[in-house]
């Protein structure tokens, strides 16, 4: 039954529901129940592939819908793709080679749903540590090639990006901003990793189609109905912006950075300190037991 003035609410994962270990605690947990329960749907928005979220949707219960790979993929309950938005052949192409030429490894995030690997990872640099440890931690498998010609899937890019330390990519970083302006979406920022949320020394540099996120993903699932007024986000990193800015309600983690927590209407307490659960009962489900 309908008892909240919330419609949606729009969850980040990493940094958000998930502790720095990259759990959920019992708590929120409850949480989520008591807000399933008062008729809010809850829309999964993660920049986390199908694959590497899965076991997290598990533990949830979730039977939604789910917004992922930053905004560029659409799955239901099934992981059946409803829409999704692309990365042109050309712009994959620029930013494989301004990766490879600073000595990195070029990571291609493709639609699972029709690929039959998640990654092509292109190049023939080592693989730094912590896409080493993503992918070991979460079994994720990939397809290695040498140069972007190999890869198998070239249509079905959702995002394109390398991992590195921050002075490493920054330069990168600033080459394409320019160069992509209007034809492609480009982030650069903190890597979350099994020890801490933000403020790593670890920064991924990703590229989307353009106008690809979270918020654009959601209005093609909402369609003419989507009443912004009535939709509440709560999220801690970069690829949240666009929905806390566009949301009734933005709840931003005390763990996001300064220019995220700009984008908040309230702050929840930390990620690892059962921050959504609190954030909950204080603005989506207020007076609900608990």
């Amino acid at each position: 039954m309908k008892t909240s003035q919330w419609d949606v609410l729009v969850l980040d994962l990493d940094g958000t529901l998930l502790c720095s270990q990259g759990e959920v605690s019992d708590q929120n947990l409850h949480a989520l129940d008591i807000v399933r329960e008062h008729g809010v749907e809850i829309v999964v928005a993660t920049g986390r592939s199908v694959g590497e979220c899965k076991h997290i949707l598990e533990a949830m219960q979730h039977s939604g819908v789910c917004i992922s790979a930053g905004g560029s993929l659409l799955t239901c309950t099934d992981g059946k793709s409803l829409a999704r938005g692309i990365v042109d052949t050309i712009v994959v192409q620029e930013v494989t080679e301004q990766v490879l030429s600073s000595g990195h490894r070029s990571l291609l995030l493709k639609d699972s749903t029709i690929c039959e690997s998640p990654y092509v990872l292109v190049g023939d640099a080592p693989l730094h540590d912590a896409s080493t440890w993503w992918f070991e931690t979460h079994n994720v498998a990939v397809v290695e090639v040498s140069s972007i010609d190999e890869d198998p899937w070239p249509e079905h890019t959702l995002r394109v990006g390398a991992v590195a330390n921050e002075e490493e990519l920054l330069p990168i970083a600033k080459r394409l901003k320019s160069s992509l302006e209007g034809r492609a979406k480009l982030q650069h920022w903190s890597a979350v990793t099994c020890s801490e949320a933000t403020g790593s020394s670890t920064h991924l540099l990703e590229v989307f189609g353009y106008n690809e996120n979270k918020w654009s993903m959601l209005k093609r699932h909402l369609g003419e109905s989507i009443d912004a007024d009535k939709i509440a986000a709560i999220g801690d990193g970069l690829n949240d912006v666009e929905v806390l800015s566009e949301a009734g309600l933005s709840i931003v983690m005390k763990n996001a950075n300064e220019h995220v927590q700009q984008f908040a209407h309230v702050i929840a307490d930390h990620h690892d300190n059962h921050g959504f659960a609190t954030a909950m009962h204080n603005w989506i489900i207020p007076g609900a037991n608990s």
